[in-house]
């Protein structure tokens, strides 16, 4: 079965279908771990910009006039990294809610690497450790029952001049088997502190949920 949230853009907000609020992967992390004060808006903007152009490519549908100079510098890393690890794009940009244990996110990609099924989140920032194994564990947790062969789990951190000799791409594997459960720890300790009002609402743009 397909848990597919409803989604409220401007406010981004997700609802069940019978409009039950459900926590966003990245409001719980941003809530419990911090990290984005501070964070700045044109980075931001940068990193959403660059999901996009991915996106259009992996589809055949992309218009590179309509990018800045900067953002077409990330999506030659990712085809450089598409390249050498020879990525196969199944499916984009997946939204779903979890029936259990009522969380939402977006994934970016259901992927083929190596002949392995798995989900991959790009990173045109730094790498943020442990947050992003959670993150993607999270993400994972929500498609493994729809597709249970999904198996890997992967962060591919983009930055032109970076990474690789140079070539601007890492990509970054995770297979802990407590990555589900830490988050969950986190989800838990964020809902009660939300509940009892130690936590307002704060939303600021982020590079994907």
């Amino acid at each position: 079965m397909i848990y597919e949230p409803l989604y409220e853009p401007l406010l981004h907000l997700y609802h069940d279908p019978a409009g039950m609020r459900l926590e966003g992967v990245t409001d719980i992390l941003q809530g419990e771990l911090g990290g984005f004060d501070g964070f700045p808006e044109s980075a931001a903007v940068r990193g959403h910009e660059v999901h996009k152009a991915i996106q259009f490519y992996t589809e055949n549908d992309i218009n590179e006039e309509g990018f800045t100079p900067e953002v077409l510098s990330y999506l030659e890393c990712y085809k450089r990294a598409k390249k050498h690890h020879g990525i196969k794009t199944l499916q984009n940009e997946i939204m779903r809610y979890h029936p259990k244990y009522l969380y939402a996110g977006r994934c970016d990609a259901v992927v083929e690497i190596g002949g392995v099924k798995g989900i991959v989140d790009y990173k045109s920032g730094a790498p943020a450790g442990a947050r992003d194994r959670w993150q993607i564990a999270a993400y994972h947790e929500l498609l493994k029952a729809e597709i249970p062969e999904l198996k890997g789990r992967w962060n591919l951190y983009l930055k032109p001049g970076k990474y690789a000799d140079g070539l601007g791409f890492n990509l970054v594997e995770h297979t802990g088997k407590r990555d589900f459960l830490e988050f969950l720890a986190l989800f838990s300790a964020y809902a009660i502190k939300k509940a009892e009002g130690f936590i307002k609402e704060k939303r600021k743009i982020t590079q994907g949920e």
